[in-house]
C-alpha cells in the first residue's frame, strides 16, 4: 500500500494542454486596440458604425491586463522547465501561434536544437512533449493525483 497517492499523468497532461492552449487567445487580447477605429460614411453624414460603448472599451482594457498576467505566469513556468528543449517544444507547440502536426514542429525544434538532434525521431518528440507537459504541469499546480 502507497503512502501518498500516485499521479495522473493522462489528467495531469490534458490539464497542462487544457491552460497552455489557452494562451494564444490571451496573448491575442494583449495586442488588441482597445478603441477600434470608426469610419464615417458619405451619406446623410452619420456614421456607418456606431461607436462603442464605454463598456467595451473598459472590457477591453480588463481582457489586455488577464492577458499580461496570464501569459507572464506561462512563460514563467515553461521558461521554468528543467530541461531545454522541454522549453523551446512548448514555446513552439503552444505560445508561437502555429496550427500545424507534430511534423512541422519537429522540424522548427530540431532548427533550434543543438546538431546532435538533427535526426529527431517521432517517438523522441512524443516523448519529450509528454514529459515536457508533465515538468510544466507541476509549476502551473494543475497535476492530478490517482485516486
Amino acid at each position: 500500500m502507497a503512502l501518498l497517492p500516485e499521479l495522473d499523468r493522462e489528467q495531469t497532461k490534458y490539464n497542462a494542454r487544457k491552460i497552455l492552449s489557452k494562451y494564444r487567445k490571451y496573448k491575442a487580447y494583449i495586442n488588441a486596440p482597445v478603441n477600434p477605429k470608426v469610419t464615417a460614411s458619405f451619406g446623410d453624414g452619420a456614421p456607418s458604425a456606431t461607436a462603442p460603448a464605454p463598456e467595451y472599451v473598459e472590457q477591453r482594457m480588463i481582457n489586455a491586463e488577464k492577458g499580461k498576467v496570464f501569459c507572464k505566469w506561462v512563460d514563467w513556468a515553461i521558461n521554468s522547465c528543467r530541461k531545454y528543449h522541454y522549453r523551446e517544444l512548448l514555446k513552439i507547440v503552444y505560445c508561437e501561434g502555429y496550427e500545424e502536426d507534430h511534423g512541422y514542429y519537429m522540424d522548427v525544434l530540431m532548427q533550434r536544437l543543438p546538431d546532435r538532434y538533427y535526426n529527431m525521431s517521432s517517438t523522441t518528440y512524443f516523448n519529450w512533449h509528454e514529459a515536457a507537459l508533465l515538468d510544466v504541469a507541476e509549476r502551473l499546480e494543475c497535476q492530478a493525483l490517482d485516486r
